[in-house]
């Protein structure tokens, strides 16, 4: 009321003096009873109308300066006070299992770009569309990156559509620390999902075969190619990594040729010996230049009983139709499914494709590999088995990576591992599978095998797009990639055929949602190869949330993509002159007979930060400045207020940090 009264002082006086006007001008008429106003109107009738008009004008003009100077007066003494400001509470939490579209709250927001409370605070929420972009959370140690957001985020995502068997989202899980698995699991059984929990490692009762997959040799060389570089010394010189990738390709290839079946154990005895290697070659020859029985099934059947069995041999036959050399254990497989198959030579360019792969070896063999130096070849195998080493001197490692081929043929005994299944059928399930290996146990050997894994995966997610394209009409479930310490598992770069860069392009239209989080920019920079491949992958999400930072490279990067803006700053100059100057004899100093100062203020446009770097290196915890993106348009940098998974997430980040909570 009070408010409204000063704000509108003019029209209150204005009305104030009006009433004022004309009550005065009725209860004290200008009367001519007056003997000298008598005679003012006979002798001077225009001095008499003069002063009927003055004495009207003041009964109103008197009021309304009288009235103008006390609300004046009034709004000194109201502004002058603190405003009161009304605000409400924060909004109630949406809910995961209350949303109707998939959706993802980053924290609660107050000011965009200062800190205190503010009197209507509401929820930063990513929507589905926007999740496809990928979220990044880069944060020092310590920082609540894991408690802050990867918890509560992963919490949401789990929790959404839980019970419906087509909705619900899975995913995979990569981590260094062993406990996150465990949070995973804990969050699966509050969402009644138990089952939906699958997890490799080393006593898990999961099996899982690296090698065991359709990925070209040359993709699966190149990645353990580029993980030894990195992890045994880094060499600048690119012919170690080529010989490497050069050499794993090959007698990957030569394996699956030879036997269907391989493993990282069986690789490394292979390159121990590499009189085996001339061996195969030359007992394959024969085989291979004619083809014999083999049994052909359909594509559906392919793909629904032998897609992901031991039987590695398989080729196009034609168009509808797949074929295997013939073996008693396949088709006593076929015949325990009652698989329709038909035994007889086959007539496409399949057998002449294996055909073309041998010839390939023996070239590689015969013209490369036997023809360079014998410690040249020593030092190139030294490099390659320091690491293979690791999946053969250890029995659990061996038991858990290096599956036999009948694994995936007959039951398991008990007691022994069962085989993971294929990738695509468990994600299609909504199965959330996490790799349990800590780095504690060896670095090397749980970077080669969650990359590995990540590989399969990726391939999975590619080859839902042309699916989803194919059945506009199906429901299709929502991925999650999600990675702690994610500088131990990236791979990218110009030369990288697997890098995620590329699958993270592409997967928008596969509905994967991918959330990692690294300690900070340079950690992602000095585990990539080149100078510059970080800022590829970076780019790839367009989410950023940027908690506290202790380095200056990384705040410097975050400041610049939060970007900048133009404000009026203003420039103060002073000049002093004088004439006569002379040296004074009774102080000592210049002095002038006549002085004259003259000052100047001017206003330029100032283009400055909108977070500046030092901001990234004070915040608080649980504080964050995000970069958020809705899928569709950036939105603009602010700070976000996290929610630890360890706190009621209905109370405001002020009120727990007034509690002493944070």
């Amino acid at each position: 009321m009070l408010r409204t009264l000063v704000q509108s002082r003019a029209p209150v006086a204005l009305t104030l003096a009006a009433a004022t006007g004309l009550w005065g001008l009725h209860t004290y008429p200008m009367s001519r009873d007056d003997v000298f106003l008598g005679l003012i109107s006979e002798f001077a009738p225009g001095t008499y109308r003069l002063l009927a008009y003055g004495y009207a004008t003041l009964w109103f003009t008197t009021p309304f300066w009288v009235a103008s100077f006390a609300m004046s007066l009034l709004a000194i003494l109201f502004y002058s006070q603190a405003p009161s400001v009304r605000s409400r509470p924060l909004p109630p939490f949406p809910r995961p299992d209350g949303r109707s579209k998939l959706s993802l709250v980053l924290g609660e927001t107050h000011f965009h770009t200062a800190t205190g409370r503010a009197p209507n605070p509401t929820w930063l929420t990513i929507p589905q569309r926007g999740l496809y972009t990928g979220i990044m959370v880069l944060g020092a140690v310590g920082t609540g990156k894991t408690s802050g957001c990867m918890y509560p985020y992963v919490d949401q995502l789990l929790r959404w559509k839980a019970d419906d068997e087509h909705q619900k989202a899975g995913g995979l899980v990569l981590e260094v620390k062993g406990d996150f698995c465990v949070q995973v699991r804990s969050i699966l059984e509050r969402a009644n999902r138990p089952n939906d929990y699958v997890e490799v490692g080393l006593d898990t009762g999961v099996c899982y075969n690296p090698l065991h997959n359709d990925l070209d040799p040359y993709a699966v060389a190149y990645a353990v190619a580029t993980l030894l570089n990195n992890l045994f010394g880094r060499s600048k010189e690119p012919f170690w990594q080529q010989a490497y990738t050069d050499l794993l390709k090959f007698v990957i290839l030569l394996r699956r040729i030879c036997e269907g079946y391989t493993t990282f154990s069986e690789v490394y005895r292979y390159i121990l010996d590499d009189s085996e290697m001339d061996h195969d070659i030359r007992r394959l020859k024969p085989m291979l230049a004619n083809p014999p029985d083999a049994i052909v099934i359909t594509n559906a059947e392919y793909r629904e009983h032998c897609a992901h069995k031991p039987w590695c041999h398989w080729f196009q036959e034609d168009a509808e139709h797949m074929a295997h050399p013939y073996e008693a254990a396949l088709e006593t497989f076929l015949d325990g499914r009652a698989v329709v198959y038909e035994v007889r030579k086959p007539k496409g360019g399949g057998w002449a494709a294996r055909r073309h792969q041998l010839d390939a070896v023996e070239r590689w063999y015969d013209h490369g590999w036997s023809r360079l130096d014998g410690r040249l070849r020593s030092s190139i195998v030294e490099g390659v088995i320091v690491f293979l080493s690791l999946f053969d001197d250890n029995p659990a490692v061996h038991r858990a990576f290096c599956p036999p081929r009948s694994a995936y043929i007959d039951e398991p005994k008990p007691g022994e591992p069962r085989p993971l299944p294929p990738l695509e059928s468990l994600m299609e399930q909504g199965k959330v599978l996490a790799l349990n290996f800590p780095v504690g146990l060896n670095p090397g050997l749980a970077r080669i095998l969650g990359v590995m894994l990540k590989l399969d995966f990726q391939r999975a997610i590619l080859q839902r797009i042309p699916q989803i394209s194919a059945n506009p009409g199906r429901t299709w479930r929502d991925l999650l990639f999600v990675c702690d310490e994610y500088h131990a598992f990236a791979t990218v770069g110009e030369t990288d055929p697997t890098g995620d860069e590329r699958t993270f392009a592409l997967s928008r239209q596969a509905r994967l949602i991918p959330i990692v989080a690294t300690q900070s920019i340079s950690s992602i920079r000095s585990a990539l190869p080149g100078d510059e491949s970080w800022r590829t992958l970076l780019q790839c999400f367009r989410t950023k949330v940027f908690l506290a930072t202790s380095d200056e490279f990384t705040a410097r990067n975050a400041a610049e993509l939060c970007g900048r803006r133009d404000h009026l700053k203003a420039h103060y100059s002073v000049t002093e002159s004088g004439k006569d100057a002379h040296i004074s004899l009774l102080t000592g100093r210049p002095a002038s007979g006549t002085q004259s100062i003259s000052a100047s203020k001017s206003y330029a446009p100032h283009h400055e930060y909108i977070f500046s770097p030092r901001v990234f290196t004070q915040l608080q915890n649980a504080q964050a400045i995000v970069l958020p993106y809705d899928g569709i348009n950036p939105l603009p940098a602010q700070y976000c207020y996290l929610k630890p998974h360890y706190l009621d997430v209905e109370t405001s980040y002020f009120d727990h940090l007034e509690n002493g909570a944070l």
